[in-house]
């Protein structure tokens, strides 16, 4: 059997403070890790420079999912199998890779890190829009997806592929696992310990939220 090709891929902006120790924590499970600095305007390019991170540099920022597009397509152009995706501000312990690794090795074509201790440890309007469109979206695709707003999980780019992407900022991450379940790929929940700590999110609550729902209805029919 062909041994698959796996990388890390990041997605960064303004992460001066973490992104470096995030991919040299990485860079200790997997031998491939891409960064794509989203026209960060501090001194993350120059904290990436440090590292043996694969970097695709965005002059402008142009939002989390264009971003991982450009990462998708690096993959596909290098012929990588999966790609792990995690955040670059240290809210995923990179320790867990190795989880995700045997789960993409048990030939899962998506697999999402579910976090546990939501209740202690996450902001409640996140907890409580979490909760909402996990179980929307798990209703409208008769298959349950714990944490549909978990950033850290794996996905085979050789199913991703063919499949057209038109969101371009955090719905992207949606549609993905909209359209990758509708096209039969097969699922598995992981959980994974999420850190909460100094680190600020980009997602607005509100904007991102609706964003979210209009993905899920118009990505659905």
């Amino acid at each position: 059997m062909k041994k698959k090709k796996i990388g890390v891929l990041i997605c960064a902006y303004n992460e001066e403070k973490h992104v470096r120790k995030v991919v040299d924590k990485c860079l200790k499970k997997v031998k491939d890790v891409i960064v794509v600095n989203d026209g960060s305007k501090d001194n993350t390019l120059r904290e990436l420079e440090k590292t043996k991170a694969k970097v695709i540099d965005l002059k402008e920022n142009r939002g989390k999912g264009m971003a991982l597009k450009k990462g998708f397509e690096y993959g596909w152009k290098h012929n990588y199998d999966y790609f792990i995706l995690l955040d670059a501000d240290g809210q995923h312990d990179p320790n867990e890779i190795p989880l995700f690794i045997d789960a993409i090795n048990k030939d899962y074509d998506l697999i999402i890190g579910a976090r546990t201790k939501r209740h202690s440890d996450m902001p409640y309007l996140r907890r409580f829009t979490n909760f909402l469109s996990s179980s929307l979206l798990s209703f409208r695709r008769k298959t349950w997806i714990k944490d549909t707003q978990s950033g850290y999980r794996a996905l085979n780019l050789n199913l991703l592929k063919g499949i057209e992407l038109k969101r371009k900022r955090y719905d992207l991450e949606s549609e993905i696992l909209i359209k990758m379940i509708k096209r039969g790929a097969k699922l598995k929940n992981l959980k994974i310990k999420t850190i909460y700590g100094e680190e600020t999110s980009t997602i607005h609550p509100i904007k991102d939220t609706y964003r979210f729902f209009r993905t899920l209805f118009m990505s659905s029919k």
